[in-house]
């Protein structure tokens, strides 16, 4: 198993109910996500023969790419940058997942497997099954020198989800430093969706049902627990239809972890914030905590184990 780690600007938010981001497009902070050289792809698509025309495929992938989520794990726990970055300044916290759990390969507690609109022929060909991967860093986009260098052969069985896959697993090399593997997954799988303007579905007999089911708050956003839908296609209808406010950089897409490792707090956590955590522990098994401080000799945090009373 592997051992990775996510910085959080706030941790309650997690620990309160277990839930964490798949970041859509629209919210990630790299304009260079999702790109690719689109005439290198047009060259390899005969080869696909999974689409009648390159066009077709371009079209496929800038339709849907709006429609994937990804979650950014990195291997390194010390990193002053991220601490500072994605962190709150070192006022939010670290949290380590086994990124591969002993039960199914993945670090959800229940990860719902698509039903529909899936590219691909069998189920053992299937893209978004929670696989946490290390991030390709490059020079240039995907396929403009490297068209021939992956094996395609299975790219029949794999559909167009292939690419719309593999082009969320790379950054430019400027971004090395953060050492991220990611999960890519699509939005549609989500346990719990939080959106806002909800009436704005374009569905509206999905609306009414969404109504019944969700819950509004005073500032306008809309939860819905799409884990809590036992029939599986009635769950993913809905879900589809929530991905329409993708484009929301505010809109959330949640999913439920189950292989949590430890917390690691930062620097400028006060004693009395993570006293207040406390009783969120309970539900979590032999988690590690954490506090991170100075080295005084070097320009490192080093971490205290915060023992259990």
């Amino acid at each position: 198993m592997k051992l990775l780690y996510k910085y959080m600007s706030n941790p309650e938010y997690f620990l309160k109910e277990g839930y964490i981001r798949a970041t859509q497009l629209s919210a990630l902070n790299d304009p260079f996500e999702a790109t690719y050289c689109k005439e290198a792809l047009s060259e390899l698509c005969p080869h696909f023969e999974i689409f009648e025309s390159p066009s077709d495929l371009i079209s496929y992938i800038e339709i849907n790419k709006n429609k994937i989520g990804v979650i950014s794990l990195t291997e390194a726990k010390d990193n002053l940058l991220m601490w500072s970055h994605y962190a709150n300044e070192h006022k939010g916290a670290v949290i380590g997942f086994w990124a591969q759990s002993a039960f199914d390969g993945n670090m959800f507690l229940h990860l719902h497997k698509p039903q529909l609109n899936s590219t691909s022929m069998f189920s053992n060909f299937e893209m978004f099954l929670g696989e946490c991967l290390p991030i390709m860093y490059r020079k240039q986009p995907r396929y403009r020198v490297d068209q021939f260098d992956f094996d395609y052969s299975n790219i029949s069985a794999e559909g167009e989800d292939r690419i719309l896959f593999e082009i969320f697993q790379q950054k430019s090399d400027e971004w090395i430093y953060e050492k991220e593997h990611r999960v890519t997954l699509r939005l549609d799988q989500a346990d719990k969706v939080v959106v806002y303007d909800i009436k704005r579905l374009e569905n509206k007999h999905v609306l009414k049902r969404l109504l019944e089911i969700g819950s509004e708050d005073w500032e306008g956003r809309f939860t819905v627990y799409l884990d809590q839908i036992t029939d599986k296609i009635e769950r993913e209808t809905y879900a589809n239809n929530l991905v329409e406010f993708s484009l929301d950089p505010r809109s959330l897409y949640l999913f439920k972890v189950g292989a949590v490792n430890s917390i690691i707090y930062g620097l400028n956590v006060s004693e009395s914030m993570i006293e207040s955590y406390q009783h969120y522990f309970d539900k979590y098994r032999n988690i590690e905590q954490w506090k991170a401080s100075i080295n005084r000799d070097y320009y490192i945090l080093k971490f205290d184990e915060i023992k259990p009373t």
